[in-house]
Parts: structure tokens; C-alpha cells; sequence
């Protein structure tokens, strides 16, 4: 890398790192879009001398235009081949961007014209918006960097199309993150529920409503005081809520596995009994199937009540519980626009508990559809409304679930610390291009009507920016692997903790554009079905099957674009 001050253009969706090197930029870059969106550029910077700030001048047709500084955050291990990390199971991924241990540019933290670099390298972020275009047009911008006396100019050409992006709302494919609720209070510094926890919260939610999605998952410790439920908390979340531009809301769910992975006191106290604590013996065990008595339990609980279920006291608490949240949504206006979890991830081994729970949900709640994450099983056929597998499972079992939908069921797909491999998922060590496909999914299968994930700012240890990789000791003086389940880079959050707000990131970014694609490829499909499928299989033909190239992606963006304007 050159010593000297000097700086290049990338595309916004390729990733770039503190160690990127400039020369494989360019001075000069054209990007295309439609009304309603926003497009940008990436910008590597390096020869910086810690201590004099860098200042950036932008000259171009208006205003309405962003910078950030690019903040890097660290890979610690990469995505196994199949699930989690490949220290999990030594399972070697070749389909990743790069090898473990590494940083990558991620987290996009707001700036204005000047920004004091601490390190010799940094990133930048150009972002404009397209509106009010009529007729093909460009934009022209020259982002002049200035540091130590020395300038650089970069030109942008941003080519306007007037194929229109409507914004996420009702009508828009449902895309839901899980939020953190205490992480909003706890990394910002608030106490919960005061007024300036909301103005936070609603932050949150504009940025998520930004990247597209329109639903909020809303779990229920946070509106059950025990097992009463707390009209007016839950009335200013939906109110907050429906503010920053959220159209649908998730309840969350009623009931745990009563023993399972996710159970982290059950899970170590069986650590402690074996006097497991090197990783490399958990790795090993966890390898011989050791520990899948955790994923094979029959029993949940009711977190609220702490009942167990199957039980007279269990079934008492779930009646009582369901009926209070189905008043309020009756009273409320919701019940166009609410989805019920029941008990996340049900197995074979729980299906009939589920199917039992979910029975009892149905009888207090009447008419709000069931969704569910649900693990590779047909047992739960009835129990539930929306299935909502992984991406993966859905293409290994495409037949079953196309013909729940065919019966009258609807589905959703997810993706957590799986799939990995080639797959397409929303991991730091990937590209990011897998995260617009997630989108361009629902384009080849029509019956997808949302996409899930759990990780909105599900932040692991204390420091989301020093840590992205949930493995060993999360404690200085403490030898004991207390995040033993190996969660892999980026798998729990999409945004991040800023100072006075929540930062995006250029995986958030990714997602929303995908999401735009997805609008203008359903709109085009409504003209010309052939054409649109046509466009949809030159990049994407499976969730495993599809084109990296950035550059091929943005020649057939375009055509896109060209065709939804003819």
C-alpha cells in the first residue's frame, strides 16, 4: 500500500477494508437508480497521518447528500461451512470474502466536512438521493478530499431513471428485525422507558424503516409486567412504532423450549457437571453429538409465568396471557396488521407441544395468523399460518412448503447463524451482494411474501465494534467459554450503537437495496412477467446459485432500471 496520501472509489456493495488496497479503486465511478432511492459510492483513503484531520469538500446539484466515516469491525472466525464458525465443527468455508482474523469496514457513522483520522487508513461513505425525476438524467458530483496540504478529487456520475421506488410500508415485502429492547437503553445510556429511551427507540425504528423494513417484532417481557399486561407501554410502542413508518407488528413469543441450546443456564451447568471448559473439548463433543439431548427436549416454558408446558398451571397462564394481548389488539385496531409467535424454532421432537400451545393461542386468539421460525419438520401441518423456514430448508423442501401455500398457508424465509457456506446470508465474511439476493429471492419464488432475522442490535459482549464473533471468555479474569455457541461474525446485528443515535451499516445499505430491486422487478414482472424472470435469472438462479461479480450486478441493475422505464 502506498504511504502517501491518496484515495479511490469503490462501489458502495464491494467490501473494502482499513488495508484495501487503493490502487485497485478508480478516480472516477457511475452509479445508476430510481426515483425514491439513494444511491453512493465507498471511498478507501490511506497516507493519513493520525492527528491531522482529513476535510471533505463536495461540489455538485444540491444538497441533499450524506458522508460518513466507515467504521471497521472485526472478524474473528469465519462462518463454518454448514452452520456457525468452522471452529465449531472444523469445517472449512472456501466461500468466503477473505480469512479469519480480519477487519472490514461495516458500521456508518454520520460526519459533515471533517473528520480527525486515527489511523493512517479510513473509509468513506458518499451517499445522494434521487427524486423528482421525470425524464433520464445525471447527477454529477466532485468529492474533493483535503489532508496536509495535499487534495485529491474524485468524480461521481449518478445516472437518474424515473421507474419509482415506493417507500416500505404495508404494501412492501415484510421484512422484519429483531430488536434488543435493553441493548437501546444499556449502549446508549438511558434508563428504559424515560422519554429519552423513546426519542432512541424511535431513532432505531427510522433507520430500520430506512433500510426497509416495515414490521416490528415487539416481545412480550417487554408489555407483560408478570402476567399482566401494560396497555399503556404497549399503546406507545405501537404509537412509535407506526410514526416511524412501521406497518406490522410481530408478537413475540409466548413460550421457550424448556430445554435447549438457547437455555445458556441449562447448557453451562451441564458444562460445569462434565468439568468441560477448554473450547476445543466443547468443539469435540459438540462434534460426537454430545449435547443433542438440548435440541431433542418435549417441554416448553412460559417465560412470563415460568410455568412448564404441558401442564394444567402451564396451560392456565398461556389462556391468560394470549387473551389479554388479543384484547388489546382488538381494541387497538391490530388485527389487520399483527402476526403471533408461538414457541421459536420447534422441532420434531416438540411438534406436539407446539401444536398444543398453539391450539390454545388460536382459541383466545382468533383470526391473527401464527408465524413461526420453524426447524426442518412436516409435524406442525395446521398449527401454524405463516411458515417461515430457512433459506436452505425452504430450496431443500421447496415442494412442501409451495404446497402449504397452495392449501392456504403463507410463508416467510429466515436466516440466522445459518446457513453458511455458499448460502446467501447477511455475514461480515461474506459478500455483500448476498444480502441484496436475500431480496431478489422472493422475485424466483412469488410464495415468499417476508423475510425474517433475529439480529437487529442483538450486540455480543460489551463493545459491538471490538467484538463479532461470540466465542471463549467474554470476561478478562474469567477461563470459561461462556459464548461456547461459537454465533458467527455479523449474525447478531445489523445496526450499531452510536453516540447520539443508531448507526447503519453497509449490510443494512445492502439489504435495502436489494429490497428496492425486489420493488422494481414485482413491478416489472406486472408488465412483463418473461422479461422480469429473464432479468431475475441472469444474476439469481438459487439462494446458492448466483452471480458475485459487482459489476455484472450493476449492468443487469441497469437494464433493469431501462426496462421498468419503457
Amino acid at each position: 500500500m502506498s504511504e502517501h496520501f491518496n484515495a479511490r472509489l469503490f462501489d458502495e456493495l464491494t467490501p473494502i477494508y482499513p488495508d484495501t488496497e487503493i490502487v485497485s479503486g478508480t478516480t472516477e465511478y457511475t452509479v445508476a437508480g430510481a426515483n425514491g432511492t439513494c444511491v453512493g459510492v465507498s471511498i478507501a483513503v490511506c497516507g493519513l497521518v493520525p492527528g491531522i484531520p482529513l476535510t471533505v469538500e463536495v461540489a455538485g446539484e444540491h444538497t441533499a447528500f450524506k458522508l460518513f466515516r466507515m467504521l471497521p469491525v472485526p472478524v474473528e472466525v469465519n462462518t463454518g461451512a454448514k452452520l456457525r464458525s468452522e471452529y465449531l465443527k472444523n469445517d472449512h468455508n472456501t466461500h468466503v470474502i477473505r480469512r479469519a482474523p480480519f477487519f472490514v469496514y461495516d458500521a456508518l457513522e454520520p460526519i459533515y466536512n471533517i473528520v480527525m483520522p486515527d489511523m493512517t487508513t479510513m473509509g468513506l461513505s458518499f451517499k445522494t438521493v434521487i427524486a423528482y425525476c421525470r425524464t433520464f438524467c445525471t447527477q454529477n458530483w466532485t468529492i474533493t478530499l483535503c489532508h496536509g496540504g495535499e487534495r485529491i478529487a474524485l468524480k461521481l456520475c449518478v445516472e437518474q431513471f424515473p421507474a419509482v421506488v415506493p417507500k416500505a410500508g404495508r404494501e412492501t415485502h415484510k421484512f422484519v428485525n429483531w430488536f434488543s429492547f435493553d441493548a437501546i437503553a444499556n449502549y446508549h445510556g438511558l434508563v428504559k422507558w424515560s422519554v429519552q429511551y423513546w426519542e432512541m427507540f424511535e431513532k432505531y425504528l427510522r433507520a430500520a424503516v430506512f433500510t426497509r423494513q416495515n414490521m416490528l417484532a415487539i416481545p412480550l417481557e417487554e408489555v407483560f409486567d408478570g402476567d399482566v399486561i401494560n396497555c399503556t407501554r404497549l399503546a406507545h410502542i405501537v404509537t412509535v412504532a407506526k410514526r416511524a413508518g412501521i406497518a406490522w407488528f410481530q408478537g413475540g413469543a409466548f413460550a421457550t423450549r424448556a430445554q435447549g441450546l438457547a437455555d445458556d443456564d441449562d447448557f453451562y451447568n451441564h458444562l460445569d457437571h462434565k468439568n468441560i471448559t477448554n473450547p476445543d473439548d466443547i468443539a469435540k463433543q459438540y462434534q460426537d453429538g454430545a449435547f443433542d439431548a438440548f435440541d431433542n427436549g418435549t417441554d416448553a416454558r412460559i417465560p412470563l409465568t415460568g410455568d412448564v408446558f404441558p401442564s394444567d398451571d402451564g396451560a392456565r397462564a398461556l389462556h391468560r396471557l394470549a387473551h389479554q394481548l388479543h384484547a388489546f389488539i382488538c381494541e387497538n385496531a391490530l388485527c389487520d396488521c399483527w402476526l403471533q409467535c408461538v414457541l421459536d424454532e420447534p422441532n420434531d421432537a416438540l411438534a406436539n407441544t407446539y401444536c398444543a400451545l398453539c391450539d390454545i393461542v388460536r382459541a383466545e386468539m382468533p383470526k391473527i395468523p401464527i408465524l413461526e421460525p420453524v426447524l426442518p419438520t412436516h409435524a406442525i401441518v395446521g398449527a401454524l399460518d405463516v411458515w417461515c423456514p430457512s433459506v436452505n430448508v425452504y430450496e431443500s423442501d421447496q415442494f412442501f412448503y409451495d404446497a402449504r401455500v397452495a392449501a392456504g398457508d403463507r410463508l416467510f424465509v429466515y436466516t440466522c447463524l445459518t446457513p453458511g457456506g455458499n448460502y446467501c446470508n447477511r455475514l461480515l465474511d461474506m459478500e455483500r451482494l448476498r444480502i441484496v439476493y436475500l431480496a431478489w429471492g422472493a422475485a424466483k419464488y412469488p410464495n415468499v411474501e417476508g423475510f425474517l432475522h433475529w439480529g437487529a442490535n442483538q450486540f455480543s459482549g460489551d463493545n459491538p465494534f471490538k467484538r463479532q464473533a461470540a466465542m471463549f471468555s467474554e470476561q478478562i479474569l474469567e477461563f470459561h467459554p461462556k459464548r461456547a455457541m461459537f454465533i458467527p461474525a455479523g449474525d447478531s446485528c445489523i445496526f450499531y450503537p452510536g453516540y447520539h443515535e443508531p448507526l447503519i451499516s453497509v449490510r443494512s445499505e445492502a439489504h435495502r437495496i436489494g429490497f428496492e430491486d425486489l420493488c422494481l422487478l414485482q413491478q416489472l414482472g406486472a408488465q412483463d412477467f418473461a422479461a422480469a424472470q429473464r432479468i431475475v435469472a441472469s444474476l439469481f438462479r438459487g439462494y446458492s446459485d448466483y452471480e458475485k461479480s459487482v459489476t455484472r450486478y450493476r449492468e443487469v441493475r441497469r437494464e433493469l432500471l431501462h426496462l421498468c422505464c419503457a
